[in-house]
């Protein structure tokens, strides 16, 4: 995912970034100068609108007629992110940056990134978890825990804060989730303000966010210690594409004209035929469970966990999109987040792990 951050828009603490981007800040800065140093440091506005009436006249304008409508603008330099109806209540970046820190105060966790995608049409906040929520498998593949935090001036995301796992050695990252009723996500509608109220809901799952990711890091535990061979990795994408199809084609649709991909699979005489079959696409999956970063550590070389690593490596950092932004959109909100999360459930059902 190098250079989705349009316009350098982030500013980290820390180790500095695999992508090389952004701008690098003290580690007391607050959230309020990290978003200064990002260039978020601006508020969303809502702004009535009017319109010309149909002669053309440019001497009048109608206003009435657009009562129910606002635009939404970023307030510094005028861009419009939206037309929205007058229900639509945006949500500050400083409110952002702000949830984050009573519970990091606390000790909780670390604010380590805020940032910006489409000219700040969307903006978020990563804040590392305390509390164990970071683990080393077999050869120093090492996960860690983040609570994201985003939210979106145009309306292609609801405000939504949940727990994700980031491999460190490649920079995959993963949602800690297994299913409906495993699942603690906030999400909120941009008709609803985030008010106390929802950031009461908000901070109940940031409360329950370490033990969720506790739970991702066991299972991936448990998934490097299943070995699978070349029979093992083609059963893996079988079941993504059967049991998941409507998943992969929606990556697929967005990303290729060639709408056949992995349909193939199964259609050779042994592995060896099956692999032959795959088109570009399909290979390309495959070739990430084989030779993506850290694909040759204990932990993922011939295991699970390797299988699942490959489709999210392929999901952020190969599948083809516009712009690597998109891809970002679509690995944290979109279509790709639901490849990763599939790829982990195939896995788990296939270890015959359960999941409390």
């Amino acid at each position: 995912m190098a250079h989705m951050i349009e316009n350098n828009m982030i500013a980290w603490k820390g180790a500095k970034p695999w992508h090389g981007l952004g701008f690098e800040v003290n580690e007391n800065a607050t959230g309020a100068e990290m978003l200064t140093i990002a260039g978020l440091d601006w508020k969303v506005q809502r702004r009535a609108i009017a319109m010309r009436p149909g002669d053309g006249s440019k001497d009048r304008m109608l206003t009435s007629q657009l009562d129910d409508y606002r635009a939404i603008v970023r307030s510094d330099n005028d861009t419009v992110f939206q037309v929205a109806s007058n229900r639509y209540h945006p949500v500050q970046n400083a409110e952002i940056v702000e949830f984050f820190r009573e519970y990091c105060e606390a000790g909780h966790a670390k604010m380590e990134t805020v940032g910006g995608l489409r000219n700040g049409a969307v903006v978020w906040a990563l804040a590392r978890l305390n509390g164990g929520s970071t683990t080393t498998l077999a050869g120093g593949d090492e996960l860690r825990g983040y609570m994201l935090l985003a939210t979106s001036h145009d309306g292609s995301v609801k405000t939504i804060g949940k727990p994700t796992q980031v491999r460190v050695v490649c920079h995959n990252t993963l949602t800690a989730a297994f299913g409906e009723k495993n699942q603690q996500t906030f999400a909120m509608r941009h008709t609803r303000k985030f008010d106390g109220r929802a950031q009461s809901e908000a901070q109940r799952v940031m409360g329950m966010a370490i033990e969720q990711i506790k739970t991702t890091n066991t299972v991936a535990d448990k998934l490097s210690k299943v070995t699978i061979d070349a029979a093992g990795r083609m059963e893996f994408l079988s079941k993504l594409l059967d049991n998941g199809g409507s998943v992969l084609q929606t990556i697929v649709n967005v990303q290729s004209d060639d709408r056949s991909l992995l349909n193939r699979v199964i259609d050779g005489d042994g592995p060896d035929g099956d692999e032959n079959k795959l088109n570009r696409v399909g290979k390309a999956v495959l070739d990430a469970i084989i030779e993506s970063p850290g694909s040759h550590l204990p932990s993922a070389e011939g295991t699970l966990w390797g299988a699942v690593n490959g489709v999210t490596w392929f999901a952020d950092h190969v599948s083809k999109s516009r712009s690597d932004s998109n891809r970002m959109m679509s690995s944290w909100f979109g279509p790709n987040e639901n490849l990763k999360n599939k790829a982990l459930q195939v896995a788990v059902d296939m270890a015959g792990i359960t999941v409390n």
